[in-house]
């Protein structure tokens, strides 16, 4: 073959290995990316349910008040006008019944009324104006329309008090009688800012079935009609709401800002629905990929530079194991307090495995698993990994992902695959209590034994921003401790045996 031939294959080979890096790098960032967004929109969505789900139980229950004493009340009255007593006698019931509707209610409700034998008779002695014609009321026509059924007349505004107010109605035995029942939504509002502010949430919401604010948790909303609105918030979330076809959440945009919503149905078609401002955690996580990007372009350039000018076998070797190295220093550079801790585990790492008895090219490959083991925490927000203080119970769910992301990240190279299950694993413990799959004994890869204990020691003996390194009699009480149910005894035992024979204290040095 001439030298113009082998060039010409060498720069094929070279621009393919180029196009595969690339592919590479873009699915790592695909992968870990998509991970987070969708972990945190998950969490998102289950507040969101949470509430939701919470204030519809609470509102049903509050409407059920209502419709089952309106059922009693025409219960009484259907057995009244069955045994003939007089107006004044149906009258006076209903006046008493009034005066206890309000106390048993909380003055959520001023009392009953109705057209009953073609006459108005109103509980609260309230006389109408002449021109009033109960016939035409809606909760007389909305009764007659549902004939046995409690009737829920749409929620209006009552202009003096600016009060939402509901009306049940039901017709009586005589098939033209109505009476009738108007229920403050007060108690509804007070449910409604309670639970925006116990959930977190940007805004709690009730909508009638024609996008009628009946409550919000600001007050100032109430009573306003979101489907005739033009280029406000409360329209733009009725359009999508709209659009959901059905779907529980959805999430929107509106004036810069990420919005996640979840909804719930309620009686009588009515809406309730948290929505939660993401806009400060998309945000972060849009700041996390900008970052990343930056980091695997670094890598991407070194490793093109490197494969570019790789020509043996044996080079190419080399190279790859600089591009670890690389890896890992970005992962050291990205976490503030283990500056160094992959390159130091890989050593430890390599030492346990050639008294154990293994291979120089076994040896190689354990050492790149060890720079490599961490490489996940690219994937990890930097506001987790370098928090000061204590993490969450959330925090460190999320810190506990790196070791699935970094396999992933890794399983998708070829030459990488193979130390994808070190990776994965090494935060696996031997009584199978460890994480991510709960593996147990030599069920989990060797390799991935020996980082653990191996990782654990520089864990021990290392600085930290909250303590200095552990004395050496404490490091080695934890290992002898943790024979057996965090590590593997073999391995224990060997890291026992260096600790012993390190009798200065130089190694972790």
């Amino acid at each position: 073959m001439t030298e113009k031939k082998q060039k010409n294959k060498n720069a094929w080979r070279n621009i393919l290995i180029s196009a595969l890096v690339v592919v590479f790098f873009v699915g790592v960032l695909i992968t870990y990316y998509s991970m987070l967004y969708s972990e945190t929109k998950q969490k998102i969505i289950k507040n969101g349910e949470l509430s939701s789900v919470t204030s519809a139980e609470q509102i049903n229950k509050y409407l059920s008040k209502g419709i089952d004493t309106i059922k009693l009340v025409c219960y009484t009255l259907d057995s009244m006008i069955r045994s003939g007593k007089s107006q004044e006698e149906i009258k006076d019931f209903l006046i008493n019944q009034s005066s206890a509707l309000v106390n048993t209610t909380s003055e959520n409700s001023t009392g009953i009324y109705g057209y009953i034998r073609g006459e108005y008779l109103d509980g609260t002695e309230w006389v109408p104006d002449d021109d009033y014609v109960p016939t035409e009321r809606p909760w007389y026509t909305g009764a007659r329309a549902s004939v046995g059924r409690v009737a829920v007349v749409d929620p209006y505004v009552d202009a003096q008090t600016n009060t939402v107010l509901i009306t049940f109605s039901k017709t009586l035995c005589d098939g033209k009688s109505v009476a009738a029942m108007d229920f403050s939504m007060d108690s509804m509002q007070t449910i409604t800012e309670q639970i925006a502010e116990e959930g977190e949430l940007e805004t709690e919401i009730v909508l009638d079935q024609k996008y009628q604010v009946i409550a919000h948790s600001d007050k100032s909303e109430v009573g306003k009609n979101y489907f005739t609105e033009n280029d406000t918030f409360g329209s733009a979330l009725v359009n999508k709401l709209r659009a959901s076809e059905g779907d529980n959440y959805f999430s929107f945009e509106y004036d810069g800002k990420d919005y996640v919503v979840y909804a719930v149905s309620v009686s009588n078609d009515w809406t309730c629905i948290s929505i939660y401002n993401a806009t400060s955690v998309f945000s972060q996580l849009r700041q996390t990929v900008i970052f990343t990007i930056a980091i695997s372009l670094s890598v991407v350039l070194i490793l093109l530079l490197i494969l570019f000018r790789s020509n043996r076998k044996q080079e190419e070797f080399t190279h790859m194991r600089q591009v670890v190295e690389a890896l890992a220093a970005a992962i050291d550079a990205k976490d503030a307090y283990t500056n160094g801790h992959s390159g130091r585990v890989a050593d430890y790492a390599v030492e346990i495995s050639r008294r154990y008895g293994y291979s120089k090219k076994k040896q190689n490959e354990l050492h790149m698993i060890g720079l490599l083991h961490d490489v996940g925490k690219i994937g990890i927000p930097d506001s987790v990994i370098n928090k000061p203080g204590k993490l969450t119970p959330e925090e460190y769910d999320i810190i506990k992902t790196h070791s699935e992301i970094g396999a992933q990240m890794l399983s998708r190279s070829s030459e990488m695959r193979k130390l994808s299950d070190g990776v994965r694993w090494h935060h696996e413990r031997y009584d199978g209590r460890g994480y991510p799959d709960g593996l147990v004994g030599e069920n989990i890869y060797e390799e991935a034994r020996i980082i653990a204990v191996a990782d654990a020691y520089d864990a021990m003996t290392s600085e930290r921003s909250y303590r200095t390194a552990l004395p050496q009699d404490v490091v080695r009480g934890e290992i002898e401790k943790g024979k057996g149910a965090q590590f593997d005894p073999v391995f224990a035992d060997i890291m026992l045996k260096m600790i012993d024979e390190d009798k200065e204290y130089r190694m972790h040095a």
